[in-house]
């Protein structure tokens, strides 16, 4: 047995190295091999589908040791390690000039920081925030000097362009619902996200830094009743969906004069002025004309935020902001399991790196997969389309055309890269980020600001093609190699995806459409789901879509077992997603001939569909548990093995292929939970 799993994992091994110039039956043959080296056959597959898809995955894939947990983290993995090769091996003349020695700097810094501390973070914008943190004053016999003069909204807008939000006001660039070519600065209230501070962390830092048991306790204290009072002022109230108004009346335009005379608690211009960079010397009329879009603010909370800040001492605000500030910062330097510089730097300087491995591992490649993938995309809107047309949900005529007006404007986008983008763009769009391989605080501290003035220049953005675009999304999803759903009517494959072990050109049409078809399937489906239903193909609010999601209704009980709507919404795509990359599957399985010898494996043609299916999926559910993970890190699932239990045997054809009995894990709830 230990001979079959070193076999096994040699086979991998040869996989990278050779299927470059391996022919398309190589290529198949052992695609087949790693399907069937993940199988766990003890299993019935009616009763535990995922384990016997997936259950001997973790014996094949643990080169990675803590790097990875599951397939998604292994194409990371090695996308991440096929960056490292280039990036250890960069010492032509090329990485030391211009943008390539800023990757080249910013990755030695992120490799060689010994210990950071984050405090240092403090230090270093000390003087932009034009005040002494007042941790840092413990060992003066004086008290804290900017006990008077302490204005923490000139605090918080300096700390927003490093990206910190959502302390007291929220501020973003976002787009006019009515209008998604327009963007917008955009304001809503206090929204503290899963920052929030925990009791026993925050009383270790004071300790840290020199404050006595007593005194951190007691402060401690403060702060957490402060946050826990902030928070219930600051409950978010939305417009509800009615027939007379809608959750496009959550966004107001008005011009900053105009919202300064509406929440005057707020220096606004001073507060615009330093965000966007503007100097001091600006005229308040270039300003007081910007227009402004408020987000749900809830009548009297920035009046009510007031009082209860004059209800503070200065000192306890500050050492509030001081801890969110820390918190953020803690939560993007390159650490995770083990440090990752690499990831760090897709995170941060993601449209060199897409280039990067654009020119080095695609650009090759990239007519003939563009042709394969825009047939396959094409294909399943097709599918998608006769589902619609089937008309499960009982549309009306309008109701139906806008569904399909969405679908036949959808756009696929591979790699978030720019058409036919060049060295010359790539240094254009970084000329302004400094980076100091010996200074790594500061250098962290310039990346974040670059990144956060990048959605700032949207408000001067002329609408692009979605070809043209770069997508300036979350660090999560710029470092990852999985097919996204994009706001706008599009969605995004990134390089990561598109080789072996999940992916290559020379795969059998089953073997596609099986595995990367029904992720595209999913991700179509999402332009459909719980939140993008509300918006057409232009990506502009439609009150068509919430009538349509009424329809969704009766179905939903289904999908009760998760409170949270975007895990809803990720099963829905699940189980739709299956349908919509089955019914086409179906179609070529008669035209597959005798390319690949049915049963397979043991399995029949259907049969085949659901293990590929879930491929992606398989991780070392040991490891997981050990973790105690319930859902995944950075994305809105439920873990792998609970999501496949769960949305597959939703899918009644699941249970057919299988013949499961009526009584088993994986047949059919008794109720319907068919959406398309």
């Amino acid at each position: 047995m230990v001979c079959h799993w070193i076999l096994i994992v040699f086979l991998i091994k040869l996989l990278e190295v050779d299927f470059a110039t391996g022919s398309a039956i190589n290529v198949n043959k052992f695609y087949e091999k790693l399907i069937k080296a993940n199988l766990n056959e003890s299993v019935d597959p009616c009763e535990n589908f995922y384990e016997y898809a997936c259950g001997n995955w973790y014996r094949n894939y643990d080169g990675g040791k803590a790097e990875y947990i599951d397939m998604p983290g292994y194409m990371d993995y090695k996308v991440n390690q096929q960056f490292k090769e280039l990036m250890a091996g960069g010492n032509d003349m090329k990485w030391k000039t211009g943008v390539y020695q800023k990757a080249k700097q910013l990755y030695e810094g992120c490799e060689n920081v010994e210990q950071l501390v984050l405090n240092q973070f403090l230090a270093a914008v000390e003087s932009e925030v034009e005040m002494e943190w007042p941790i840092f004053t413990l060992d003066n016999e004086e008290k804290w000097l900017n006990a008077s003069n302490f204005d923490w909204q000139r605090v918080l807008a300096v700390l927003r362009r490093y990206g910190l939000n959502g302390i007291f006001l929220t501020q973003n660039v976002n787009v006019n619902p009515r209008n998604s070519s327009q963007y917008f600065l955009e304001i809503s209230q206090h929204y503290e996200g899963s920052s929030v501070l925990e009791p026993d962390d925050v009383e270790n830092i004071f300790i840290n830094f020199g404050m006595d048991h007593n005194a951190s306790h007691s402060l401690t204290k403060e702060i957490i009743e402060f946050e826990t009072t902030l928070s219930n002022l600051s409950k978010i109230v939305f417009v509800n969906e009615t027939e007379s108004r809608n959750y496009a009346d959550n966004f107001q335009q008005m011009h900053l004069e105009e919202l300064q005379e509406s929440i005057p608690e707020i220096d606004w211009m001073k507060y615009s002025q330093i965000v966007l960079n503007t100097t001091t010397t600006t005229k308040p009329e270039d300003l007081s004309n910007l227009t402004i879009q408020t987000f749900a603010i809830t009548p009297k909370f920035f009046s009510n935020l007031k009082e209860l800040l004059e209800g503070y001492s200065n000192e306890t605000i500050a050492y509030y902001i001081m801890l969110k500030f820390m918190y953020y910062i803690n939560d993007n330097l390159p650490y995770g399991r083990q440090r990752n510089c690499v990831k760090y730097i897709r995170s941060y300087m993601p449209v060199f790196m897409n280039y990067l491995y654009e020119e080095q591992f695609f650009k090759s490649k990239r007519l003939e997969v563009e042709k394969i993938l825009g047939r396959m995309f094409d294909n399943l809107k097709k599918s998608f389309e006769s589902l619609v047309k089937d008309n499960h949900l009982k549309l009306n005529t309008q109701e139906q055309n806008f569904i399909l007006k969405e679908l036949h404007h959808m756009q696929l986008k591979i790699g978030n890269l720019p058409r036919n983008c060049s060295e010359e763009f790539v240094e254009k769009f970084y000329e302004k980020l400094n980076v100091n391989s010996s200074d790594f605080v500061q250098t962290h501290l310039n990346v974040l600001r670059f990144m956060n003035e990048l959605h700032y220049r949207n408000l001067e953005a002329k609408p692009t093609a979605i070809a043209d675009k770069v997508y300036h999304l979350d660090t999560a999803s710029l470092s990852s190699s999985s097919p996204v759903k994009i706001f706008e009517n599009a969605i995004l494959v990134p390089h990561g995806y598109l080789q072996l072990p999940l992916y290559d050109t020379r795969l059998h049409q089953l073997h596609q459409y099986s595995l990367l078809g029904f992720i595209m399937a999913h991700e179509i489906i999402h332009a459909y789901d719980l939140f993008h239903i509300i918006y057409d193909h232009e990506s502009n609010y439609d009150y068509l879509g919430s009538k349509v999601a009424h329809h969704f209704t009766p179905h939903l009980k289904c999908y009760s077992h998760s409170a949270r709507s975007d895990i809803a919404s990720e099963n829905i795509a699940d189980v739709s997603g299956l349908r919509v990359a089955f019914n086409y599957y179906q179609t070529i399985m008669a035209d597959s001939k005798d390319e690949i010898a049915f049963p397979f494996l043991r399995l029949t043609k259907e049969q085949y569909f659901f293990v590929n299916s879930v491929q992606f999926l398989c991780a070392d559910i040991y490891k997981i548990a050990a973790l105690g993970l319930n859902t995944t890190s950075d994305l809105a699932h439920d873990m792998h093995d609970k999501r496949v239990q769960q949305n597959w045997s939703k899918y009644g054809e699941f249970s057919l292929a299988f013949n499961c009995s009526p009584k088993s894990k994986m047949s059919p709830p008794e109720e319907s939970c068919r959406i398309w």
